[in-house]
């Protein structure tokens, strides 16, 4: 027990140096933040943007929705959503400073000094309304076409058919399309994810209602590139889209063992097209990349590539699975990474170049921080981890973040009791996975990792169904 402690409290200390869940504007890192970004807090999510689930959950953001929901559809309108108490809640704390607990995750990013990956900053441009949200995230459905190895049945419909597990009920239908004529006039920004969002049929009703009420919207959509015929041709004359498109190689043979049932020469052909289209309509096109175990030695080539198309470059972490995640990696295979990477020198002679270059500078720095846990985790522990030191772990920290939030609006956990009744809850669940030796290191490397999010979440978490969704979150 005493290594366990050990282990434990080492790993907070070199981790986690802020100062409960309020933003630390006495921290030097937390200071040139907000002055680089010219911000007042970290994040305007809470009031200007609303996350629309595959389940039906309405929630500020991704990342919130794991925890806290303004409402749920059909069961609430989007306007109760809006104007629930959780979203007044969640609002009055950022304005305090305070942070929400999924904001951890992005707070984490700043205090590692990754600005520019930091999520939050999607929710930086365009003025707020004090009675509409101005943009909102659209994740209505997981219908695929595809079974990529770092994607999960949740995002996937091909991966939960392929899983034999049912596809989620999807409550959207016209009476929400409806519902949101009201809010359409007030959008500067609408971003549509999948599966494959040119798959999904609701996706082309709201666009129709877009285009007409508001046609000056931006309409931004992350598409695997697979679908290029009539239909979306059609649809994306009509107004002017952003486009996102996912490539993770170069190589046909990696690209299809990565995205597994995609034609690489096709999609690399309707990625052509959408660039042209973006070109010539004047938006933005981007390439999204996820750096992964089986594909970080083409991390410079696709710099390069999309370089010379003059586009954006996003970087999408992959936390799982472990098979496929960089994170999960020894040390020794990390610093070979990192040692690769920096002999790679790139010079911008473009705005969007010089954010592509920047972004590579900050994928290296995240993989060193993940070398430095790494070799932390090596360090101080060498047997297997066992349920005693998961169990510990969650405990421990679970206790803490009680103290520091037992007051909190946010909180439904007011007194001790309440708190055991959390702490058997998750262990239930835990037990109930049986989780295999591998899966319990990753488990556990992924709680310390990601320390103020999972504690957080678990312990600010509505129900038994989102302890659920975090814990598959960690381990998955």
């Amino acid at each position: 027990m005493k290594k366990i402690k050990t282990l434990h409290n080492n790993l907070k200390s070199f981790f986690f140096k802020s100062k409960g869940n309020k933003l630390d504007t006495s921290n030097s890192v937390v200071k040139e933040y907000l002055k680089t970004k010219n911000k007042d807090r970290l994040c305007f999510a809470p009031v200007k943007n609303l996350f629309f689930g595959i389940d039906g959950t309405i929630s500020s953001c991704y990342a919130q929705s794991f925890v806290l929901s303004y409402g749920k559809f059909p069961e609430n309108t989007i306007t109760q959503a809006w104007n629930s108490k959780t979203a007044t809640n969640i609002r009055a704390q950022v304005e305090n400073l305070f942070l929400p607990p999924a904001c951890n995750l992005c707070y984490r990013q700043v205090l590692e000094k990754n600005f520019n990956v930091t999520y939050a900053n999607v929710y930086d441009q365009h003025q707020s309304n004090a009675n509409f949200p101005v943009s909102m995230e659209f994740y209505l459905d997981n219908t695929c076409n595809l079974e990529c190895i770092m994607c999960s049945p949740e995002n996937s419909s091909q991966i939960c058919k392929k899983e034999g597990l049912n596809r989620p009920v999807n409550p959207y239908n016209d009476n929400f399309v409806n519902d949101l004529t009201q809010f359409i006039p007030h959008l500067k920004h609408t971003y549509f994810f999948g599966g494959e969002p040119f798959l999904i049929p609701i996706y082309y009703d709201i666009w129709e209602h877009i285009i007409k009420i508001n046609p000056e919207c931006c309409i931004d959509i992350t598409t695997n590139g697979t679908i290029l015929n009539d239909k979306v041709k059609a649809i994306i004359e009509k107004a002017k889209y952003n486009i996102n498109i996912s490539i993770d190689s170069l190589q046909k043979e990696r690209f299809e063992s990565i995205r597994k049932n995609a034609d690489f020469d096709k999609v690399m052909n309707n990625l052509n097209f959408f660039h042209d289209y973006c070109k010539t309509n004047n938006t933005n096109f981007f390439i999204s990349f996820c750096p992964m175990q089986q594909n970080w030695k083409e991390i410079p080539d696709i710099l390069e590539f999309t370089n010379k198309l003059n586009a954006g470059l996003i970087y999408n972490r992959v936390w799982n699975p472990a098979t496929s995640a960089i994170w999960t990696l020894s040390p020794q295979k990390l610093i070979e990474i990192i040692d690769y990477l920096e002999e790679f020198q790139f010079t911008p002679s473009s705005d969007i170049q010089n954010f592509n270059i920047s972004g590579f500078s900050t994928l290296i720095n995240q993989i060193k921080t993940w070398y430095k846990s790494a070799l932390e985790f090596q360090a101080d522990f060498t047997e297997n981890i066992s349920d005693k030191h998961v169990s510990v772990l969650i405990i421990d920290e679970l206790k803490d973040c009680f103290k520091q939030n037992e007051k909190s609006v946010l909180s439904r956990i007011k007194n001790q009791k309440q708190l055991s009744e959390r702490i058997d809850e998750i262990n239930s669940i835990i037990d109930e996975y049986r989780f295999t030796g591998q899966e319990k290191m990753i488990f556990y490397r992924n709680i310390i990792m990601q320390k103020s999010f999972f504690i957080n979440a678990l312990f600010f978490a509505e129900n038994s169904k989102k302890i659920r969704n975090i814990i598959n979150l960690a381990i998955r």
